[in-house]
């Protein structure tokens, strides 16, 4: 028992194959195609791919009905049942499963199904003697196939073919012959004789409905010798048909009535019913020219009958189509009104959405809002607690300023009076009282300069032009050098920071200092102080003797770096091209 058991999953398996191959070897079994979705989907595929019969043809039509059908499953049923309908020459039934079959491959970008598709329609339309839907279809087709594959190609002479056979019902001849060469210079890229053959025998009927009976001649010679017995039947039929309407519009009834009565009984032995009466159509005249009126009246009656016969089936037929028609339609109305219902619920689900979206929208909105009030507050705090914090830093810097000059400054110049009184009061020098008297007017001088430094309200440029002309006329003009202060690019209430403003000032300083005392012979100094672009530039220029810059720099120099180092700025210290020596300073300023 326990071997049976292993083995069952294996039988099971081999059975399934066996069904698979006898499903691919012919047309599924009729119990198998109704239970086709209970089977895996390869299987599935298999019998969708069989060939659908009379008997399986209502199964099919079921199976399509279903929703849940897989999709590539679906596409097969209906290719094949389209091929069923053109084979029960019932091309309007053909024309609907056609159509979903190309949208189907045109949604899945099968440009081969979709060609196809459209290859089966154009014919179709071609039976139903509908020419230009045919023509659409069939430049659609031409457009569509892929031709660099091999079942592109395989593809293409079919396509011309179709195409030209709705070309010439419409009377388009030169797109008919187009068709016709194009498909004959594929068969015999293929060597297909049958096929070159019979391409020569359709330019030589187009030949025939122009009344260009030597080009017809020619033609048919050519397929003749293009295609050497034994022949096909059906070939054979067409190509002596076509030799016998030749000789019947050259006016030789006698090799007419001849050749299209060996025509006729070949067409009767394979049963080719539309031949035999496309046969008797010429054949009749024939006769009669040769005034064989019994043998022309039997055809006659025998065209009667296969007429009566063939309007009935097709009277039958058209029943057939009118009522799959109406279940079509009814079906489709079906679908409509589920369509609008979807459709109806879809609407309301995107109003709904909509409404979502508007309330998400605007609550988010309000919390962006809520956000930005609170960043604006944290903001307007924050520069209200710096306003603050730089109000308390001025007031703080003007007490400092004004105790020190209060204060100290008091102190020292009552220093500086008593130094002078004592120096008076000894006629003789004394060297002593005179380093008091110099240190005591240094450390005034010292002092003023940092009340000037500390001083809020002089953080303009117009406070420090000020305090650079005091120290102009305090050290250049006693040692007899005439000054000139220039301006260029800023105003005086322009604001200055602290740090930019002393360092200036102190570069200014020591670099006129250095010109009164190493400037040899020199009689002008010039100081312009300038903003070009996003710079502020310091010059100090004077016309005295060139010397070495180190002649003249030692600690100052190394000072003047280092507050230039400080701004970010630099300094240079030479002699000028135009004779004595320059400072500049170039700070980088917002």
């Amino acid at each position: 028992m326990i071997r049976l058991a292993r083995l069952t999953p294996a039988l099971c398996i081999l059975c399934l194959l066996w069904f698979a191959g006898k499903v691919q070897a012919g047309p599924p079994a009729l119990d198998s195609l109704r239970q086709l979705q209970r089977w895996p989907l390869p299987v599935q595929l298999r019998m969708a791919r069989g060939s659908v019969t009379p008997v399986t043809a209502p199964v099919v039509i079921g199976l399509l009905r279903q929703p849940k059908l897989a999709r590539a499953v679906r596409a097969e049923l209906l290719a094949n049942l389209a091929g069923h309908y053109l084979h029960e020459n019932q091309p309007s039934l053909a024309i609907l499963q056609m159509l979903q079959t190309r949208r189907m491959a045109l949604e899945d970008g099968d440009s081969l199904r979709a060609a196809v598709a459209c290859e089966w329609l154009c014919y179709s339309y071609y039976l139903l003697k509908q020419p230009q839907p045919g023509i659409a279809y069939g430049r659609e087709a031409l457009r569509l196939v892929p031709r660099r594959t091999a079942a592109g190609h395989d593809e293409l002479s079919g396509i011309y073919t179709n195409l030209a056979c709705c070309a010439e019902v419409a009377a388009d001849y030169p797109l008919a012959i187009h068709c016709y060469r194009q498909a004959l210079r594929l068969a015999r890229a293929d060597g297909d004789t049958g096929n070159v053959a019979v391409e020569y025998g359709n330019l030589a009927g187009i030949a025939s409905r122009q009344r260009q009976y030597p080009l017809m001649a020619q033609r048919l010679d050519s397929a003749y010798a293009a295609y050497p017995l034994p022949r096909h039947a059906g070939t054979q039929i067409f190509l002596d048909g076509l030799k016998g309407t030749l000789a019947f519009h050259q006016g030789r009834y006698a090799d007419a009535a001849r050749v299209l009565e060996t025509t006729l009984q070949l067409s009767r032995a394979t049963h080719h019913l539309h031949d035999e009466m496309s046969v008797m159509e010429t054949l009749v005249p024939a006769l009669e020219h040769l005034g064989r009126y019994r043998e022309a009246l039997q055809h006659q009656r025998r065209y009667a009958v296969l007429q009566d016969s063939l309007f009935e089936e097709g009277s039958a037929r058209h029943a057939r189509e009118l009522q799959t028609l109406h279940d079509t339609q009814q079906k489709e109305q079906q679908l409509t009104q589920q369509q609008q219902r979807i459709a109806d619920l879809q609407a309301r689900t995107r109003l709904r959405e909509a409404e979502l979206t508007r309330r998400t929208t605007i609550f988010l909105a309000v919390l962006a809002g809520a956000a930005l009030m609170l960043v604006l507050v944290m903001v307007r705090q924050r520069a209200r607690h710096i306003l603050e914090t730089t109000a308390a830093a001025l007031r703080v810097r003007n007490r400092i300023a004004a105790d020190l000059h209060d204060e100290v400054g008091t102190l020292l110049t009552r220093v500086n009076l008593q130094a002078e009184l004592l120096r008076q009061g000894h006629p003789q020098a004394d060297p002593a009282l005179d380093r008091l008297l110099t240190n005591s007017r240094a450390a005034a001088s010292t002092m003023r300069d940092i009340v000037w430094s500390i001083d809020a309200q002089a953080d303009t440029v117009g406070a420090l032009l000020d305090r650079m002309r005091d120290h102009l006329d305090q050290t250049a003009g006693p040692a007899g050098l005439n000054t000139e202060l220039v301006t260029r690019g800023l105003t005086d209430c322009e604001p200055l920071t602290p740090e930019i403003r002393q360092h200036l000032y102190l570069v200014f300083k020591e670099a006129v200092t250095n010109a009164v005392r190493h400037a040899r012979q020199a009689t002008q100094l010039r100081v312009g102080l300038s903003r070009q672009q996003d710079q502020l530039l310091l010059t100090i220029d004077d016309d005295g003797q060139a010397v070495a810059p180190a002649t003249r720099s030692g600690m100052g120099l190394r000072n003047m770096q280092q507050r230039a180092a400080a701004l970010r700025g630099s300094v240079t210290a030479e002699p000028s091209s135009q004779g004595g020596f320059r400072v500049r300073l170039a700070v980088p300023v917002e």
